[in-house]
């Protein structure tokens, strides 16, 4: 064989090594893809009940803080308020998080859904540590409102455990969080990092990740 058909031989051969590998990871990524838009469905259903139960909360509740007896009216007042703010807060992450999972174009380069997704997960983490730590709290107010304010006559004792139980867990999980991100604890602190970041956005990065590094090989 003279050089130069060894030479377009090798192109040849080249050429295709390229398109079989383009068309390798075209079918990679249109498999991934998939997976990964199936895999938003539990996200998106669950914030979907989330925003649910925030509506129901607000109309039931909201009748119970309006119209209360004199004698602890600003009370029940200030409880209800909290907790009507609380299930707008429900609404409002529930209806961006939405927003995020809709605004995902799958046909863009995975740099730029990786980005996307990296917002996605940051705002999913504030988000949820905002929405998810007064749960510690919210039983008080929610008791107040219910009664109507009574159980702060007949058994106050029982608010004032509650928020001594929030206050202990809210500084237990503090401390915990500080715990887990020291120097030497780096596997426990990832941990609970992909796990505040919730499962449907960990397993789409992970699915990115892999595309990614097909990508560049």
């Amino acid at each position: 064989m003279e050089l130069d058909d060894f030479k377009h031989a090798w192109q040849t051969l080249d050429r295709r090594l390229q398109q079989q590998n383009a068309l390798n990871f075209q079918l990679l990524r249109s498999h991934r893809i998939d997976a990964m838009r199936r895999g938003f469905r539990p996200l998106v259903i669950g914030q979907t009940i989330g925003m649910l139960v925030g509506v129901v909360a607000m109309f039931v509740l909201l009748p119970l803080w309006t119209h209360t007896a004199p004698t602890h009216d600003l009370a029940v007042k200030i409880c209800g308020i909290g907790l009507h703010v609380y299930c707008i807060g429900l609404i409002v992450f529930g209806g961006i998080m939405q927003g995020f999972v809709a605004g995902v174009d799958y046909a863009a380069p995975v740099v730029a859904i990786q980005q996307r997704l990296l917002k996605m997960r940051r705002f999913y983490i504030i988000g949820g540590m905002l929405i998810g730590l007064p749960w510690w709290f919210l039983t008080a107010p929610l008791l107040v409102v219910l009664t109507r304010g009574a159980i702060l006559d007949s058994a106050p004792l029982v608010i004032w455990l509650q928020l001594a139980i929030g206050a202990a867990g809210l500084a237990a999980t503090g401390w915990l969080h500080r715990w887990a991100h020291r120097p030497g604890r780096e596997k426990i602190g990832r941990w609970l990092d992909d796990n505040a970041a919730g499962g449907s956005i960990r397993r789409a990065q992970a699915a990115l990740d892999e595309l990614r590094g097909f990508e560049q090989e």
